[in-house]
């Protein structure tokens, strides 16, 4: 049985940037953003609304979710993910992923691959979903090619395999 070890460490800025991939992923493949969407309609069509009908309350409610949702959101959220980092203890530390045949250790922790609803290559990295949450495998980790792809061949065979670069 081949096992392959890879190791990163995590930074604020790779934290920040796993953090805003694997939320734009979720939001990007959940049924909740049909919801978002609606609410994004309903609050344009309020400031038009707004316009016509002279609602100075409509339009600055609805201005404002606007403004939130298009310029302020992803600033709030790494604002608040980056306080979170701080505070974690996670800075600086190096993460040790060996994986084989039968399951994923991480730290000492072992995962079984019938654990992980799915895992989705894109751009940096790898997405592992394992209920309720998501992992985060750098694409810089795998210093080994044959390591990358063993655990590509293990990720097609072992659990749902999402190319989505």
């Amino acid at each position: 049985m081949n096992t392959y070890k890879i190791s990163y460490k995590w930074d604020e800025e790779s934290f920040v940037t796993a953090s805003k991939i694997a939320y734009e992923y979720s939001l990007k493949h959940s049924s909740k953003r049909f919801w978002g969407w609606f609410f994004i309609m309903l609050s344009q069509f309020g400031v038009v609304a707004a316009f016509k009908k002279g609602a100075f309350g409509l339009l600055f409610i609805s201005t404002f979710l606007l403004i939130y949702w298009y310029l302020l959101r992803w600033p709030i959220r790494a604002f608040i993910i980056k306080r979170e980092f701080k505070k974690s203890g996670l800075k600086d530390k190096e993460f040790i992923v060996s994986f084989n045949d039968d399951y994923i250790e991480i730290n000492g922790v072992k995962i079984n691959w019938s654990d992980i609803k799915s895992i989705a290559s894109i751009k940096n990295g790898y997405l592992l979903e394992i209920p309720p949450q998501m992992l985060f495998l750098p694409k810089s980790a795998f210093k080994q090619k044959e390591a990358k792809e063993y655990f590509i061949k293990l990720a097609k065979s072992k659990s749902s395999f999402i190319k989505d670069e």
